[in-house]
């Protein structure tokens, strides 16, 4: 009698009594990626897991369950149908980091369990608090949707720039500087105008970081001071209201900087700050960035092409980190504005910074930061070159929903190889983009690939339109030039009409004849050159525009001076307006007087002034939510029977606020 020997089967196997027949569990973790959406959470009541799925499964039933410790804190059943799936779950952490597992079965792959794990990190809120958004490749700030706009400048920072600046649109910069201990107060001051301005600041740390940078090396600093004074330095401005990012290399290929000292940078700021991203610029090759991938929450590009080489170059790095970087990190890119010097035989005409800038748009840059910016005309030399990069940062704020927008959007092509486009959709608006990329005039034949066969479409910025024939757009762009075109592509038009009884012209802002600014009305001074007054397109309470008004300094409002209505000699008029405030976007005076306890009588209120003329002059407070203010005026009986009077807005209370649906009615 003989025996067999024994074989020792692994666990994973389960044996069917069929014969021939043996079924084995395989375990696949590399082929599905999880991650949050948003770089921490902390205010939020839901939040999105986004889970990247392979060609193969998108079109196949898979069942996904996502698991922090014991509890399942989300599950989702279906076809994916897209690379990246949105997974919802309800946000009821305490603050911390949760590994979070999530595991995929799909009936397409038998016996295949598809495995993959993140980490999910809950921080207490902060007011100042900046997250990256790996959907959309946006950030959100002030909790709202931002994309930045600004400007590398010099140290000192002039006193005047950032009114100067911020009049023109932009909503961010960042000076080159050491971070030297005498010249601290240099730094705040430039800080708390910002702040006052509701600018933001990409803040430098290169000298005491990651290098390179113009003129930030600090001479004699051992590896010990500059740790040292790095996290001195974030610790000041860690809780300032400007701060947006840490900027903390710059062009480290270059500079052979080994990825494993900025990696080590990164660790000591996040674990001083893990409210704010980190960022880093790359010069060429781009892709140098991915070996540095673990050291930065956005990744920056440096191409300057005029006059050496194509300025497609700008298209080509961008669209290269999109696709490397995509729903992984936030691509932003730097746009040459100077010339003249160097390598650099001039510098970029106006129509190739306009190309140069929307082309990184449209191939997927959430962020522009242009080089560089000293007034008022050395950096540009060309002040209407200047003048057109603040043209495009206020087209850039109006189209801000759109461009951060996480709706699915339309397909749109052209078969011109001259120009590229993209779409995207918001609040049932569909935006078409377009930019010329050669020195010439170009004929667009822009498809739109399904809703949208014949109508007509709105050319933002230009105050006329289009026809659609056939889902096609047919028109011009200039030499080096771009275009917007928007389409309403819902079955009802949300935008309500004004009342005839209404008195205020354009009492919505929806007339964006000149992008940006209200129209129907004049603007007057209060003393303070940094109050500002802009659409916004990010919050209203009606249509898609509010205004937007910034008092830097207390009782120094712009006073906006509506376009005058006639009235009548002893009727009494009903005056109202949809208004909200953000109290936490106060300066740091205020926020210092809270702090201590000050009692309420010590604290000036954020109050906004509306009148008739110099008539029924009213106050009211807005907080942060929307809230409709009403008042009543009644004209003098002995005067002329019929006249012209304005109606008056200002802001006296510092800060920001909105307003929307102006209306002045006759009180029956």
């Amino acid at each position: 009698m003989t025996t067999r020997p024994t074989r020792k089967l692994p666990l994973s196997c389960i044996f069917i009594l069929l014969p021939l027949y043996t079924f084995c569990e395989q375990i696949d973790s590399t082929s599905i990626k999880l991650q949050p959406r948003l770089s921490f959470y902390s205010y939020e009541k839901n939040g999105e897991y986004l889970l990247k799925i392979p060609e193969t499964l998108l079109q196949k039933n898979i069942s996904v369950n996502i698991m922090i410790g014991k509890d399942t804190v989300a599950t989702w059943k279906g076809k994916a149908g897209k690379r990246i799936l949105r997974v919802p779950f309800p946000l009821n952490f305490s603050p911390a980091t949760y590994a979070s597992d999530a595991k995929i079965i799909s009936t397409a792959t038998p016996g295949v369990i598809y495995k993959t794990k993140t980490k999910l990190m809950v921080l207490p809120y902060k007011p100042n608090e900046v997250k990256t958004d790996l959907l959309t490749g946006g950030l959100v700030v002030n909790r709202l949707p931002f994309f930045p706009f600004g400007f590398y400048c010099y140290s000192p920072v002039f006193p005047t720039m950032p009114e100067e600046e911020v009049a023109r649109g932009f909503n961010m910069m960042s000076p080159y500087q050491k971070i030297l201990p005498e010249a601290i107060n240099e730094r705040k001051a430039y800080m708390d105008r910002c702040a006052e301005l509701g600018m933001k600041v990409h803040y430098n740390l290169l000298s005491v970081s990651g290098g390179g940078g113009v003129g930030s090396k600090i001479e004699g600093l051992s590896d010990e001071e500059k740790r040292s004074r790095l996290i001195e330095e974030i610790k000041t401005f860690r809780d300032h209201p400007a701060l947006l990012a840490w900027y903390i290399s710059d062009e480290p290929n270059a500079n052979r900087i080994p990825p494993q000292k900025l990696e080590e940078i990164y660790r000591t700021v996040k674990e001083n700050d893990p409210w704010h991203p980190v960022s880093i610029v790359f010069t060429t090759p781009f892709l140098d960035s991915r070996k540095y991938k673990d050291a930065f929450d956005i990744v920056m590009a440096d191409p300057y092409p005029v006059p050496n080489y194509p300025i497609t170059r700008v298209e080509e790095a961008t669209g290269a980190l999109t696709k490397e970087f995509k729903n992984e990190k936030n691509v932003w890119m730097v746009i040459q504005s100077f010339g003249g010097g160097e390598w650099w035989g001039r510098e970029p005409t106006m129509q190739e910074i306009r190309s140069m800038t929307w082309q990184a748009i449209i191939r997927g840059s959430c962020g522009i930061q242009y080089f560089v910016r000293q007034g008022p005309n050395y950096f540009p030399k060309s002040t209407s070159a200047w003048n057109e990069c603040g043209r495009i940062s206020v087209e850039v704020a109006e189209l801000t929903p759109w461009l951060l927008s996480d709706e699915e959007s339309i397909p749109v092509q052209s078969p011109s190889d001259k120009i590229i486009v993209t779409s995207r959709v918001h609040d049932g608006q569909l935006l078409v983009l377009a930019v010329n990329k050669v020195n010439e005039p170009v004929s667009a034949n822009i498809s739109i690939s399904r809703t949208v066969k014949n109508g007509k479409a709105l050319v933002l910025f230009e105050n006329r339109s289009v026809a659609i024939t056939g889902g096609v757009i047919t028109d011009h762009l200039a030499p080096f030039g771009s275009q917007a075109y928007l389409i309403d592509i819902r079955a009802l038009p949300g935008v309500a009409t004004a009342s005839k009884a209404n008195l205020i012209k354009d009492p919505g802002f929806e007339d964006t004849s000149i992008p940006g600014i209200p129209a129907a009305c004049y603007a007057r001074g209060g003393g303070e050159r940094g109050a500002t007054f802009f659409l916004d397109t990010r919050e209203h309470h009606e249509g898609n525009h509010s205004l937007r008004l910034v008092t830097p300094e207390q009782g120094k409002s712009i006073a906006i001076r509506f376009f005058p209505i006639t009235a009548k000699a002893g009727a009494s008029y009903s005056i109202s307006m949809w208004a909200k405030s953000d109290p936490e976007q106060r300066t740091e005076i205020l926020q210092e007087r809270e702090q201590l306890d000050m009692p309420d009588t010590t604290l000036i209120s954020q109050y906004a002034e509306v009148s008739l003329g110099e008539l029924g002059k009213a106050r009211f407070v807005p907080d942060n939510e929307w809230k409709r203010y009403v008042t009543f005026v009644t004209m003098p009986a002995d005067t002329l029977r019929s006249f012209k009077i304005n109606l008056i807005l200002k802001m006296p209370g510092q800060g920001v606020a909105w307003f929307d649906q102006i209306s002045v009615t006759e009180d029956k």
